[in-house]
């Protein structure tokens, strides 16, 4: 206790007498251990420094700012740790962060984060650590508000007010100083390479100040019609000519023949080999890194590129959740097609719940509607499964709704099994069919290696499996399959034969006698060439980029990026001016569930209730009157619930509940009846 009070009594002096000098040293020993937190490395924190010493003390005068708030505290020394923790906590949890993925913390995965998906990156004793250090922090704050001492003498609010208000115009000075000079960027096309860069605050603010597209220059009516009119018409397809069209994000998927200095017991994928060497495929430009699914799918299911937005965002979590744009679904509802979505993970995740309805899908399958499903060692979805949930949506029949057998589907799908994270030893049960060599790698890095490329033989295996079940069907199909980015492995561009880290491929099969191309794509470009192979050009963005393809095109690079800028934000967030001021996407009823779950049945036995329906899984939980009810999944056709309170009147649903407990859909109600529902229980 004596040398806590001889600390406080001397920060409390320094903070008294010389407040200024001793926040400024502060903030930039703060930076310092956020730069080495961030490159794992005091001699890489250094050797950046050394390389940009502007670039550092203009991210010191940042943390200045924020600290300087200290001074309008009479408890100086508590405000200070307040203003000071979220940054040592932010540039921790980055450290964190990019042991298991390349790309650094943005404030937007403090939106996406979900506690669960979190924890399963730590042991039971890493997790335990984690709420004991929370705890702690909590603790030692709580009291530091109670015994931190405070200044002597009055504080002089209007100086103090004035030093905060000349700190913040520096700050603003410098930035727009550094952006002009091109010293700080201002679009991160590559954000890890702009963290590195420019520093870990900078970027990270950037990420919480910039948002959405800026709005164009000449945005307006006149330059709104000039642009669509240099738009080719809309072509007519006839019925004939609309085949299934089926897409698959691979987690993390990349050819294993692509890194450098690794041999292989046998080809780690045979079946995209084969597709690569008999169907149109390519390189694929990604927009992220070790992470960042919900951007790469964003990207080929808009068209939209993503370094129009604002630096590290997710648009599924900010202007997609409230708005409507062009999508590939909806330019094929456009052509007759239903449009059903499937993802061997949560519902909930990037909320594609909630944003899937303004991006055109009609149903939604998601792992709590999948039933008898395989994990792997860490405890993510096998691909498999979705062999059966695709063949489902492609071939269900629902008059009602107007989905017949003659119906087009477009089949919209996204995997989960390459997930990281990779481990550092064997694990026990994880797939050992492919055998690696190399002397180019540690030990722990091999066996890193070894976990995923058995896992991308397992996935490989999948697209075969379905590919087998797609040719035994007699309508003509086109599937597509592309790797959403790279693993978080540690491979750089030295590493890869594509020689970069933000590349993937595509690969395609089709049962039509497609016309066969090798063309390299960005993945925003992906699906106007499909629509364009299969002679589809509505919608003005894939109009803009089929334009920008043909021949004797007058369409140059620059102003193809800026027209494509110029239609996105006209859609999500001007006034709909292409579209005479009403946008046409209207928010679907989606479903969740390619087939809905069905009650057919009750039956209450003493304290026992017994539903009887169709497609149950082990999300399946029955309410009474709303109330949740502890639920055992006897079969897929029936479920029960033990010492229940249930009477005449009552209303029995059946609700699909995810990994947050949140109920993603629910079935149609029984109202209970002692009459027909109510039976005693009889000894068999």
């Amino acid at each position: 206790m004596k040398t806590v009070k001889r600390i406080f009594s001397f920060l409390n002096r320094a903070l008294d007498s010389h407040p200024f000098f001793f926040i400024l040293v502060l903030s930039v020993l703060e930076n310092f251990i956020i730069e080495c937190l961030s490159r794992h490395s005091i001699t890489g924190c250094i050797r950046h420094i050394a390389a940009h010493p502007l670039i550092f003390l203009y991210n010191s005068l940042i943390i200045l700012f924020t600290l300087s708030f200290a001074l309008l505290f009479k408890r100086r020394v508590f405000g200070l740790a307040i203003l000071a923790a979220p940054w040592l906590i932010c540039g921790i949890i980055n450290g964190v962060l990019l042991v298991f993925r390349v790309t650094p913390l943005g404030a937007i995965d403090f939106q996406v984060a979900k506690l669960s998906v979190v924890m399963m990156y730590f042991t039971p004793i890493q997790r335990i650590l984690i709420y004991v250090g929370a705890g702690v922090f909590i603790a030692a704050i709580v009291a530091l508000w109670i015994i931190g001492p405070k200044i002597t003498g009055k504080i002089n609010y209007g100086r103090r007010t004035a030093s905060i208000v000349g700190l913040l115009v520096a700050v603003i000075t410098a930035t727009t100083v550094g952006q002009s000079a091109r010293e700080l960027g201002s679009d991160f096309g590559n954000i890890v390479g702009a963290y590195s860069d420019y520093g870990f605050v900078y970027c990270f603010s950037s990420s919480m100040l910039d948002t959405g597209i800026n709005q164009p220059k000449d945005y307006g009516k006149e330059r709104t019609e000039e642009i669509l009119a240099s738009l080719p018409a809309t072509n007519e397809v006839t019925p004939g000519e609309k085949p299934d069209i089926i897409f698959i994000q691979l987690e993390s998927f990349a050819d294993p023949k692509t890194f450098k200095n690794i041999t292989y017991s046998e080809d780690p994928a045979p079946i995209h080999t084969y597709l690569r060497k008999h169907f149109s495929h390519g390189y694929l430009e990604m927009p992220s890194l070790g992470g960042g699914t919900a951007n790469s799918e964003f990207e080929v299911l808009t068209g939209i590129n993503l370094d129009f937005f604002g630096a590290g965002e997710y648009p599924y979590k900010t202007i997609m959740m409230k708005k409507s744009s062009e999508t590939l679904a909806y330019n094929l509802k456009e052509n007759g097609y239903s449009t059903h979505a499937i993802h061997n993970h949560t519902g909930n995740f990037y909320d594609r719940d909630k944003v899937y309805p303004n991006m055109g899908f009609d149903s939604f399958q998601s792992k709590e509607y999948m039933y008898d499903y395989e994990t792997t060692s860490y405890g993510w979805c096998k691909d498999n499964i979705l062999v059966e949930e695709i063949v489902t949506a492609l071939s269900y029949v629902d008059e009602e709704n107007g989905i017949t057998e003659d119906t087009p589907r477009f089949v919209w799908t996204v995997s989960v099994q390459g997930h990281g994270k990779y481990p550092s030893e064997p694990i026990a049960g994880s797939p050992d069919v492919i055998k690696l060599q190399s002397d180019s790698y540690t030990e722990a890095e091999l066996c890193a290696l070894d976990y995923y490329v058995n896992q991308i033989w397992e996935m490989d295996m999948f697209l075969g499996s379905l590919i087998s079940v797609l040719e035994e069907r007699e309508k003509p199909t086109i599937l597509v399959a592309y790797g959403d980015h790279l693993p978080s492995i540690g491979l750089k561009a030295e590493n890869l034969t594509t020689g970069s880290s933000y590349v993937t491929e595509y690969v395609t099969w089709n049962n039509m006698g497609l016309e066969t191309k090798e063309k390299d794509l960005c993945a925003y470009e992906l699906s106007s060439e499909i629509m364009s192979s299969l002679g589809f050009n509505n919608g003005n963005i894939t109009k803009l980029h089929q334009l920008k393809e043909r021949e004797h095109t007058l369409l140059d690079e620059e102003s193809y990026h800026e027209q494509l800028a110029y239609l996105a934000y006209d859609m999500l967030y001007g006034d709909n001016l292409q579209f005479g001021g009403e946008s046409p996407y209207l928010r679907t009823q989606m479903r969740m569930g390619t087939i809905p779950i069905e009650m057919d049945n009750i039956k209450v036995m003493d304290n026992s209730l017994f539903v009887q329906g169709k497609g149950f899984t082990e999300k399946s939980t029955i309410f009474i009157n709303g109330e949740k009810q502890p639920t055992t999944m006897l079969s897929r056709y029936n479920l029960m619930a033990n010492n229940v309170e249930i009477k005449d009147g009552d209303i029995v649903t059946v609700g699909q509940t995810s990994n947050k407990r949140e109920v993603l859909s629910y079935s149609d109600p029984i109202i209970c009846s002692e009459e027909e529902h109510f039976e005693e229980n009889i000894e068999e």
